[in-house]
C-alpha cells in the first residue's frame, strides 16, 4: 500500500477516535459546556492582528517595523489557506507574477522585470540560506527548484532590488522559504492527508508527515516526508496526418482528422521526497544545522493545450504517438553554523545542490515546417514528416559559501557584513533524431552538449543608523565579480555542423564583469504604528553566451546572432508607508516605485524557429503596490492586495527596432509593434498591468470545536507573451477558492473547492517550446480546473 493511502487511513482513524471521544464525554463535562454556552460569551481573542517575524535583512524584525516592501506568510497561514506551492502563493501577493507550464516549470517576476531573456532570473530564490539558481541555458526558462511547503516556518517575498544582501539575480526581488528547525526540548509530530477530484481529470491524493525527535539535551533531528499525486486533465490525442501529393503533412485542422488514440490524463504529476535536519546546539553561543533534501517529480506531460483548436477542444494534438514526460530530481546538502562572538553573531552557510531535469517534446510538425514543409521534401531538399521526439536534459549543480557577521545589541548602529562565493555548472543537452531521417548521419536533426559555468564572488556591507527615535538611515554596498564560459558543441541537420566537432575546434564564449550595487533608505516613524520611508537601490543580472546558429545559406536559414550579451542593471526609486490602525486590528502597507532598466536582456524569436539572448536597449517600470489586512470583528478578517505595473521597453536599440518592425514581431494579424524608430515602445512580456487578491475569513467557536471558513479570489489582468509572434495577448482571469475547517485540540478536517468557477486560465503561451517555434503550433499553459476535496491534519 502506498504512503498516501497508509497516511490517509491513519488520519481517518485518528479523526474518528476524536469524534467518538467527544461523543462519549462524561455528563459533568457536558453540563459545564452547556452552562458556559448559556452565559454571556467572552471574546475569544481581544488582541490585534498577528505580527509576522522576519529575517529578510539578516536580523530579526517584524513586517511593520521593517521599512522595505515585503510580504510574509507563516506556515500556519499557508495550511489554513490550503497553499502547497510558491506558484499558488504568487496569486495572493502584490507585485509578483510568473510564467508556468505546470509544477516545477515556473519562473517568477517582480515589479515588471521579466526573466524572458538572459541566462539568469530577475527574482532570487532561497531555501533557508541556500541560493537556488536555475539552469543557465535550459530552454524551459529560468525555472527554480520548487520545494514542498509542508512544515515551513514562513515565506518572505522582498520586492525591488536586493543586490546588497542577495546579489545577482535579485534585481526584481527575492523569495525566501524558511523551514522549521529541530527542537531539542520536546518530541513532536504532525501528519496530513488530502484526497480530492478534478473536473476533467480524476482522483488526487497526498500525504505528508513531520517528526521531531530530541536525541539529547543539545541534539535533535527533524524529518519531513511527502508523497503527492495529481491527476491529469489534458488529453493527448493522436490523429492521422494529412496527405498532399502522396506526402504525409500536418493537417489544416486536427479536428477533421481520424483519431488514432487518446491518453485522457497525459499531464498527471507524481511528487515525492523529504528532508532531514540535524541540529546540534551545545550552548546558547553556538549551533550547527545540517540539512539533507531529496525531491523527485514526474509529469506525464505539460499543463498545455493547443490553440488552434483552442480551449473549446481542450487537448494536445499529435500526428504520431510521441509522449512528453518531464522529470526533476533534486538533491541538496547544507551546513549552517551560528556563533556568538559577543560583539556580533557569526554565520557560515555552506550549500551544495545537484539537479537533473529532463523533458521530452513532440517536434514532428515543428521541424517539418521549419525546414520548408512538403514543398521542400518533394523537391528532395528536406526531411520527411516522420515521428521526431525531442529530448532536453539539464544537469546542473552549484556550490555556495557565505560568511557573515551581524552586530548584536540595541545600539543606534546595526550592521551586517560578509563575503559570498558560488560556482554553478550547467550543461545544456538536446537530442533529436529519427531513423527515417536520411539527410544527416545517424538521422540527427539537432544534438547539443553545451557545458556552461558561472563563478561569482561578492563582498558586502549593510548598516542602519538610528539618527533619532523617529529618523533612521540605512545604506549598503556590494562589490561583485562574475566569470562565465560556454563551450559550443552542436551538430545535426538543423545545427551549425552536420557532425560533432573535434574538442580542440569547439567555440568557447567567455564573459566577465565586476561592479558595485549600492542601496539607500531613509525612514521616519512618528509613532510605533506608522513607518514611512524613501529608498533607492541598484540591482544587476549577469551577462552570458548564446548558442551558435546555422549559417544563413543552410537550413533552417537563421540570421546571425551575437555570441554573447552584456549584464543588465536597474535603479529602483521607492516611496512607501506601513500603518497599524484601530489598536492593531488594521494594517495598511503601500508603496509607489519607479524602476529605470538599462541594457535590458531579451530573447527575440527568429523566423527560422531559433531564439537568442541579446541586449535590446532601455526601459522602465512603475506603479503602486497595496496590502490591507483587517480584523473586522472577533470572527471576521479580510485581506486585500492590489498592484498596477506599467513595464515597457521605451528606448530600444537599432537592432531591436529592426526586430520589432519585422514580420516575426508582428501580431498574427500583421500589425507591427513599431511604425518607426521615433514611435517605438514594446511591452515587457509576461507582466500583467493589474493584479489583485481578496480573502474573507470567518472563525467561530462551536463548543469544543472551532469552525473556520475562507473564501478567496485572485485576479490577473491581461498580459503579452510570445510564441513565434511577439506580443500574443493573454486574457485576464479570476481564480476563486473556498475552504471550511473544523478544528478541535490536535486535529482538523477541511473541505475545499479550488477554482470555483472552473475557469480555463491561460497563464503562458508556449512556455516550454524548446524545439523550433512555428506560427501554426501554439500551446497555452492553464490552471488546474475545478477541484473538490478534503484534508485531514493531526498533531501528535
Amino acid at each position: 500500500m502506498s504512503a498516501p493511502r497508509i497516511a490517509l487511513l491513519c488520519l481517518a482513524s485518528l479523526a474518528l477516535r476524536g469524534l467518538v471521544d467527544a461523543a462519549l464525554a462524561e455528563e459533568p463535562d457536558a453540563q459545564a459546556t452547556a452552562a458556559a454556552a448559556a452565559a454571556p460569551a467572552a471574546p475569544s481573542d481581544t488582541s490585534g492582528l498577528e505580527e509576522v517575524t522576519i529575517t529578510a535583512q539578516k536580523y530579526t524584525s517584524t513586517i511593520q517595523n521593517t521599512p522595505i516592501s515585503i510580504s510574509a506568510v507563516t506556515g500556519d497561514q499557508l495550511t489554513a489557506a490550503g497553499i502547497t506551492s510558491v506558484e499558488e502563493l504568487a496569486h495572493d501577493l502584490p507585485g509578483l507574477s510568473m510564467r508556468s507550464a505546470g509544477p516545477g516549470q515556473t519562473e517568477y517576476e517582480a515589479r515588471g522585470l521579466a526573466s524572458s531573456g538572459g541566462a539568469a532570473p530577475t527574482v532570487g530564490f532561497y531555501l533557508d540560506e541556500i541560493p537556488l539558481s536555475p539552469p543557465a541555458l535550459a530552454q524551459v526558462g529560468k525555472v527554480v527548484i520548487d520545494p514542498d511547503l509542508y512544515d515551513v516556518s514562513r515565506i518572505e517575498v522582498l520586492r525591488g532590488p536586493q543586490g546588497t544582501l542577495y546579489g545577482s539575480g535579485s534585481m526584481g526581488g527575492t523569495i525566501r522559504i524558511i523551514t522549521n528547525e529541530p527542537d531539542p526540548s520536546a518530541f513532536a509530530a504532525t501528519a496530513q492527508a488530502t484526497l480530492s477530484g478534478t473536473v476533467g481529470g480524476g482522483p488526487n491524493g497526498g500525504a505528508q508527515f513531520m517528526v521531531n525527535v530530541p536525541l539529547a539535551d543539545t541534539l535533535a533531528v527533524r524529518v519531513v516526508f511527502g508523497d503527492t499525486y495529481r491527476s491529469g486533465w489534458i488529453p493527448r490525442i493522436v490523429v492521422a496526418p494529412d496527405e498532399v501529393g502522396g506526402v504525409a503533412v500536418p493537417a489544416p485542422s486536427v479536428l477533421t482528422q481520424p483519431i488514432q488514440s487518446v491518453d485522457s490524463d497525459s499531464n498527471d504529476e507524481q511528487l515525492y521526497g523529504g528532508r532531514a535536519t540535524l541540529l546540534w546546539k551545545p550552548s546558547e553561543a553556538f549551533s550547527a544545522n545540517l540539512m539533507v533534501l531529496y525531491q523527485h517529480m514526474y509529469m506525464g506531460g505539460y499543463d498545455l493545450f493547443d490553440s488552434p483548436p483552442g480551449p473549446d477542444y481542450l487537448g494536445h494534438y499529435e500526428y504520431f504517438p510521441v509522449s512528453e514526460p518531464i522529470t526533476d530530481n533534486v538533491r541538496i546538502v547544507s551546513l549552517t553554523l551560528n556563533a556568538d562572538f559577543g560583539f556580533a553573531d557569526f554565520t557560515s552557510a555552506t550549500a551544495f545542490w545537484d539537479r537533473r531535469e529532463t523533458q521530452d517534446e513532440d517536434a514532428s510538425a515543428s521541424i517539418f515546417l521549419a525546414n520548408g514543409g512538403a514543398g521542400t521534401y518533394t523537391s528532395g531538399n528536406g526531411p520527411p514528416f516522420v515521428p521526431i521526439p525531442y529530448y532536453e536534459i539539464d544537469p546542473s549543480h552549484q556550490f555556495s559559501q557565505e560568511f557573515r557577521l551581524t552586530s548584536r545589541g540595541d545600539d543606534r548602529l546595526h550592521w551586517v557584513t560578509g563575503v559570498f562565493a558560488s560556482g554553478l555548472r550547467s550543461t545544456w543537452i538536446e537530442e533529436s533524431n529519427s531513423p527515417q531521417n536520411t539527410f544527416a548521419p545517424g538521422g540527427v536533426y539537432y544534438d547539443s552538449v553545451n557545458p556552461y559555468t558561472m563563478r561569482q564572488l561578492a563582498i558586502f556591507a549593510d548598516g542602519t543608523y538610528k539618527i533619532t527615535n523617529q529618523w533612521t538611515f540605512s545604506t549598503g554596498l556590494r562589490w561583485y565579480r562574475y566569470q562565465s564560459q560556454q563551450i559550443e558543441n552542436e551538430w545535426g541537420y538543423d545545427a551549425p555542423n552536420i557532425a560533432p566537432v573535434a574538442v580542440a575546434d569547439r567555440p568557447i564564449t567567455k564573459d566577465s564583469d565586476r561592479g558595485f550595487n549600492p542601496r539607500f533608505n531613509l525612514s521616519y516613524a512618528p509613532t510605533e504604528d506608522l513607518t514611512t520611508y524613501v529608498s533607492a537601490s541598484k540591482g544587476f543580472r549577469p551577462g552570458g553566451a548564446n548558442q551558435v546558429f546555422p549559417p544563413p545559406d543552410e537550413p533552417p536559414h537563421c540570421s546571425p546572432a551575437p555570441l554573447k550579451f552584456d549584464p543588465d542593471t536597474v535603479w529602483d526609486y521607492e516611496l512607501g508607508e506601513k500603518a497599524r490602525l484601530n489598536g492593531g486590528w488594521l494594517t495598511i502597507n503601500s508603496d509607489v516605485f519607479y524602476i529605470k532598466w538599462n541594457n535590458i536582456q531579451q530573447a527575440p524569436l527568429l523566423p527560422c524557429g531559433y531564439e537568442y539572448d541579446t541586449n535590446v536597449g532601455n526601459g522602465r517600470s512603475f506603479g503602486p503596490e497595496f496590502e490591507l489586512t483587517a480584523k473586522l470583528s472577533e470572527q471576521w478578517q479580510t485581506n486585500f492586495s492590489a498592484t498596477y505595473t506599467d513595464s515597457k521597453i521605451t528606448n530600444p536599440n537599432e537592432a531591436y527596432i529592426s526586430y520589432l518592425t519585422s514580420p516575426a514581431a508582428s501580431t498574427p494579424s500583421g500589425v507591427p509593434w513599431c511604425d518607426s524608430a521615433v514611435h517605438c515602445t514594446a511591452p515587457i512580456l509576461n507582466i500583467p498591468k493589474e493584479t489583485a487578491s481578496f480573502a474573507l475569513v470567518y472563525t467561530r467557536p462551536l463548543g469544543p470545536y472551532t469552525l473556520m471558513a475562507r473564501l478567496s479570489d485572485s485576479f490577473v489582468g491581461p498580459q503579452y507573451d510570445e510564441s513565434f509572434y511577439f506580443g500574443i495577448r493573454l486574457p485576464g482571469y479570476n481564480l476563486a477558492n473556498a475552504r471550511a475547517s473544523l478544528v478541535r485540540d490536535n486535529w482538523s478536517v477541511d473541505l475545499f473547492i479550488n477554482n470555483l468557477t472552473n475557469k480555463i486560465a491561460e497563464i503562458t503561451a508556449n512556455n516550454t517550446s524548446f524545439q523550433f517555434n512555428s506560427p501554426t503550433l501554439v500551446r497555452y499553459s492553464m490552471a488546474q480546473p475545478l477541484t473538490i476535496g478534503t484534508q485531514l491534519n493531526y498533531r501528535f
